[in-house]
C-alpha cells in the first residue's frame, strides 16, 4: 500500500492561511514519517488588476483583524501599499513554485517567509525584487530564481496548479485533502484548530489503513 498523502491547498496571500501556519507546523511535526505532505497553490486572486483604494484596504484589514483575533497570528495593521498595488496573488504563488523546482526541501519555508513578509513586514510580495530577496535569505541563488520566475513555462505550471485545485472542488483556503491511491477526501476546509485537524486526519488514516 502506498503512503497516504496530505495535500495542503493554500495561497501565500491568504490571511487565513497565515493564521493556519502554526497549526500546519504542529500537524507536520505530528505526522512526519507517516504521511507525505504536498503543497498545492490554489490561487486566491490570481491575475487581479483592481487598484488598491481606501475602501479595499479597510475591507482587507477587517479580515486581518478577524484572523488575528481567532488565531493570535501577528499582523501589521499599518498596511500601506500605495495606489499602484494590486492584490494579485499569482506572482507570490509562482515564486513558491520556482523555489519548489530549484530547492524542493525549502518550499514550505519559503511559503512561510512570503507570508511573514506580507502580513508582518508589509512587504509587497507581488514584486520580483521582494520575492527574490526572500529567496536569497534562504540561500537560493538569485540568477536561477529570477530566470525561473520569468519563465513562461513556469507561469503555465502555476495556472495548471490553480486549475488542479479547482478540479478537486476547492474554492477557498486553507483546505486540507487526504489522498490514498486515486481516492481523495476533504479533511478540512477553512481554518480549524490543531485538535480538530488531527481528528480529521486520524479518521482518514483509519479509513485507508
Amino acid at each position: 500500500m502506498t503512503t497516504p498523502t496530505l495535500i495542503y491547498i493554500a495561497d501565500p496571500m491568504c490571511s487565513w492561511c497565515w493564521g493556519f501556519a502554526p497549526v500546519l507546523e504542529e500537524v507536520t511535526q505530528r505526522y512526519q514519517g507517516r504521511v507525505i505532505f504536498q503543497l498545492m497553490l490554489g490561487g486566491l486572486r490570481p491575475g487581479n488588476t483592481e487598484r488598491f483604494d481606501t475602501s479595499r484596504r479597510a475591507y482587507i484589514l477587517q479580515h486581518w483583524k478577524a484572523v488575528h483575533q481567532r488565531t493570535g497570528q501577528p499582523f501589521n495593521f499599518d498596511f500601506e501599499m500605495g495606489d499602484t498595488f494590486t492584490y494579485d496573488t499569482e506572482p507570490a504563488s509562482r515564486a513558491v513554485v520556482v523555489t519548489r523546482q530549484l530547492v524542493p526541501q525549502k518550499e514550505w519555508e519559503y511559503l512561510k517567509r512570503v507570508q511573514e513578509a506580507f502580513y508582518v513586514q508589509n512587504a509587497d510580495v507581488t514584486k520580483l525584487e521582494v520575492l527574490e530577496g526572500l529567496a536569497i535569505q534562504l540561500g537560493i541563488d538569485a540568477a536561477p530564481f529570477r530566470e525561473g520566475f520569468q519563465d513562461t513555462q513556469i507561469k503555465h505550471v502555476v495556472w495548471e496548479e490553480f486549475d488542479q485545485a479547482r478540479e478537486f472542488g476547492v474554492d477557498g483556503f486553507p483546505t486540507l485533502l487526504g489522498k490514498q491511491d486515486q481516492s481523495v477526501f476533504t479533511l478540512m476546509h477553512g481554518y480549524q484548530d490543531v485538535e480538530s485537524v488531527v481528528l480529521s486526519i486520524n479518521k482518514f488514516l483509519e479509513k485507508v489503513a
